[in-house]
This record gives structure tokens, sequence and C-alpha cells, in this order.
């Protein structure tokens, strides 16, 4: 017959036998299983025979179901080991009945208050001067870097060479949830093949942090129908797995064969093992980290190595027009961007754009706008429609609120003559060898990429006279860098510091800006993409 085992969040397991009638799932009482789970909905989900097998169907759950992480969309055939999962509450199916090494059943009401004594967990734990050597032998073994399962069985084998369990089992919480499961369950003998704990008990540990000791005392008043002894039990304990104000667990022992009890001191050597446990878990949770951030920054510097192939592979660099270029993300993936096109008429397009956020949503953002300007920019020779249209392409393919500021510049290098058009960017800065200062030029700033998408943008045109000249654009990465006092490196100090170069050198100029900006910062981090353009025209 097929069976199905329900994992609860509260840490029970249930184990259901199909049969030729439909079973319903879900929280009301009414239902076949009832889940007691507040994430699932009052009837949840269907389980019925067909012909061809068990289906499972969402009887329109407020979360839905997901059959092997899918959601599940009409009637879904099961097979042998598919997961389901309502709510916090796994559904395991099987087409026979298994026995399998984690099978924990955590059953109501199996013990007595009477029969069963709890610690508080701020309780003193008192130990023998042998069993405090023991700890100490211990510690190394339990506290080393290892994987967790290879913790969790050392320790499990330690309990019973020390306490001479006869079964056992390790319950690890889930990161953020009530759901516990079972890594390490050893030596089963229930006719189902599995180990009954009580509820209660296990409340206490998880809960509370109790550590809790069971003996089977015959002159006790228990009730042989609800009691421990009924599975069997001569004596059991449980203790929490702490980390502070934390449980990360539970660990739980019992022996069915031998009429020895447990003592206190049995149950505080127990703990006292449970914490260097603990110390393990924490140890391999740090472990994971370090390996789960090894890996992020490998994939974040593939990223900028892809990202890196978006930006221009050679800038002009000639008499008539010199430019330089750095895009700086820090640490992160960049969401700024910037090209430089020649159209092969004499004239040339510069632009530079910033996403608004950061990372690699930014970044995936502004790969996507790179692949737009690309493809329509030979088309057009008006910044404002170019604006105009990336703006709607913008709209219609990026469901994320996120937005562009951009400024595009085309350039005569004849006639000196330039179109301007921005999307509320930083208008370019002019700069001549004459001039004592830069000059910021004037343009209609409009809204950003993504705001409207029946947005419009004005083009506006500039002569620039016979003279060199040079437009630095730029990123508010550079004015809004801060340091460790909180100010802000601002628009002055840029036009101060542009102002002290007349040789209208593009590359020279962009590396005493950044000095000046890591100057200013100091040990901050940086705050923000910087990306700088400059374009010298002789």
């Amino acid at each position: 017959m097929a069976e199905i085992l329900i994992s609860l969040p509260d840490g029970r397991t249930l184990r259901h036998t199909l049969t030729t009638a439909p079973l319903t799932i879900g929280r009301d009482a009414t239902c076949d299983v009832p889940t007691d789970d507040p994430s699932t909905s009052r009837k949840h989900a269907r389980i019925s025979p067909t012909e061809d097998g068990y289906i499972v169907e969402d009887l329109h759950s407020k979360n839905g179901t997901l059959v092997n992480e899918k959601p599940c969309a009409g009637a879904v055939l099961l097979r042998d080991g598919d997961q389901v999962l309502l709510g916090a509450t796994v559904i395991r199916f099987h087409d026979t009945p298994v026995k399998t090494s984690s099978s924990v059943v955590v059953r109501d009401d199996v013990t007595q208050s009477h029969a069963t004594h709890y610690a508080p967990r701020d309780q003193r734990l008192l130990l023998s001067q042998r069993r405090l050597e023991m700890i100490y032998e211990l510690s190394e073994q339990l506290t080393t870097l290892q994987t967790r399962d290879h913790l969790l069985e050392t320790a499990m084998s330690t309990c019973f060479r020390t306490l001479n369990f006869e079964r056992g089992a390790v319950g690890i919480r889930r990161r953020n949830q009530r759901t516990v499961d079972w890594p390490v369950v050893k030596n089963l003998r229930g006719a189902e093949g599995e180990l009954t704990i009580s509820r209660t008990l296990l409340a206490r540990a998880l809960e509370h942090g109790e550590r809790a000791i069971y003996t089977d005392d015959g002159a006790a008043n228990t009730d042989p129908t609800v009691s421990m002894v009924q599975q069997g039990i001569r004596s059991a304990m449980c203790v929490p797995l702490l980390q502070g104000d934390q449980i990360l667990g539970v660990i739980y022992g019992d022996r069915l064969s031998t009429s020895t009890r447990y003592t206190n001191e049995d149950i505080d050597f127990f703990a006292a093992i449970a914490r260097q446990v603990s110390i393990g878990l924490i140890n391999c949770q740090l472990l994971d980290e370090q390996r789960r951030m090894i890996q992020l920054s490998h994939d974040i510097e593939v990223a900028r190595g892809i990202q890196t192939g978006l930006f221009p592979t050679a800038l002009p660099n000639r008499a008539d027009l010199r430019v330089a270029a750095l895009n700086d993300p820090g640490r992160r993936i960049s969401g700024d961007y910037y090209d430089v096109i020649e159209r092969g008429d004499g004239r040339v397009w510069c632009l530079i754009a910033d996403v608004t956020g950061e990372g690699v949503a930014a970044a995936m953002q502004m790969a996507n706008f790179q692949a737009a300007v690309r493809v329509t920019l030979a088309d057009f020779e008006d910044p404002g429609e170019l604006l105009s249209r990336w703006n709607r392409f913008i709209c219609g393919n990026s469901p994320s609120p996120r937005f562009i500021t951009c400024v595009l510049v085309l350039i005569d290098l004849a006639s000196h003559r330039v179109h301007l058009g921005s999307a509320s960017h930083a208008p370019p800065l002019l700069m001549r060898a004459s001039a004592p200062a830069p000059q910021e030029l004037t343009l209609d700033g409009g809204l950003p990429l993504g705001v409207d998408n029946d947005a419009t943008f004005a083009s506006t045109t500039h002569e620039l006279g016979p003279d060199p000249f040079l437009l630095f654009c730029y990123t508010d990465g550079v004015t809004e860098a801060f340091n460790a006092d909180g100010q802000m490196f601002g628009h002055e100090r840029l036009l101060a510091g542009l102002a002290e170069r007349t040789d209208l050198n593009p590359q020279a100029l962009i590396k005493q800006v950044r000095k000046q900006v890591s100057s200013f910062v100091g040990p901050a981090e940086q705050s923000d993409d910087l990306t700088m353009l400059a374009i010298s025209v002789g």
C-alpha cells in the first residue's frame, strides 16, 4: 500500500496509509489529516487514487501547493519519493511503506509529568571530576571544523559510548522556522522502523530550552495507555542544543532493555556534551558561510568580467579626438555605463548612464540598456528622439521600478557643434585651456528613463567655436562620495579640482579627479559606483 510521511512544523512526523478514498489535508479539524499549521489553508490539498496512481490537487489554497518545488497546477500524478509542500508542512509520498533511518515520530501525551523531570536552561551543570575531564577530552573532537552530518554522527556515537544509549536521534531546527529535521537517527526498533518521541518532551526542549529526564518508575501512578512504558522505554533523556538565546535543536537518547535509570548527573553530562555540539554547529555554519562568500566573490568576479566586456574595448586617441574613461564599482557589480561610438561621418556619440540601486539587479538592467543602445544608436541623429525610444523600451521591459539617468552627446568633430539630450542626469562640464573654470552646458534635464512611458525628451545644441575643448561627464558616485564623517565630496570640490588642469588631457584629468575623491573619502567604504568620461576635441 502507498503511504505518505507528513512532517509538521512542530517536529511531529505522521505516517498515513493511503486507501481507495480521497484524503483531504488542511488546517480544518474536519480534514482527514489536520495539520495544525497556520501557513496552510483550512482545506489545502487533496490526494486521490486514480487508475494511473495517486494524484495531488491544490484546493485553491492561499499559499499554494508545491510538488518537488514546482507549483501544483491541476492534478499532479505522484511518483515514489515526491515531496509535496503545503505551507510549512512537508509530505513525502511512497509507493510502498518505507523504513528510513531518519524516521522520527512525535506523538502527543506519551509521557506523564510525574514520570519526567525538567531542568531549566539556566540551571548549573553539576559534573564529577571524571566527567569534566571527559568533556575536555571531547571538546576538540566536537568543536573542530567538519561537516554538519559528520559532527552529529560523532556526537551521537559519543553519547552511545558514554551514556549507554540504545537508541538516539538529533533534531535540527530549520533556520527561521519551527520545522525540525532529523539528520541522525540511530538503532530504530519500532514495528514501523521508527523512533517515537513525546511531543511534550520535545516541545519543552525546543521551546523553553529545558533538559528532560524520564525514568520508568514502577511505583509511580502512571497511565499505561499513554506512558512511555507503552513504547518499551525504560529511561530517556532529551536536551536542547543551545547557543546563547538561540535553540538550534535537540539531542534525544533512551534505553529499552536495561533497568538502569539515568541520574541528574547523567543529564547534566548529556547537556554538557550538547553544548559542545552547539559550538560545533556554529562552527559548521561559519564554515558554510565562508564557502558561500567565496563562491559569491567568485561569481561577482565572473560577473565583473562579463560586464567589463560591455564597455568599449578601445577609446579614440588621436589629434582631433581623445577619450578616457573610468568605471569603479568598488566591491560591487556596477550599475553605471558609458559608451563612445563613432558614426563614420565625422560625428561621434558619447553617453554616460546610471541605474538607480546597485549590485546584480542594477547591472542586469544596465546590460539590457546597453543592448538597446547598440541596436538603435546608428539609426538616429537626435538625442531627444533616442532617449524617448530608450524610455519606451525600458518601461516595457523592466518589471522592477529601476530608473536610469543618462546624458547623451553627439559631437561634430569638424564644426565643434554639440547636440545634447538628458534624462535627469548631471550636464557635461565644458573645459577650455583659456577658461578659468569649467562651465556647465545648459540642457533640458527631463525625467529618468523608465518613469513614464509617454515622457518626451528635448535636444539642445551648442556651437562651441573653433578652439579645442574638453567635455567631462560623470555619475553621482563622484559628487556623492562620502568620507568617514558623513561629509559629501560635492559639486564645488569637483569644479575646483577640474580648474587645476588646463592641458585638456582626458586621461590625466580623470586620474586627478579619482585621486582627489579617494583622498577625500579616506578609509570610508565607497558608497556608490564611480564613473567618469572625458572627451577632448582638438
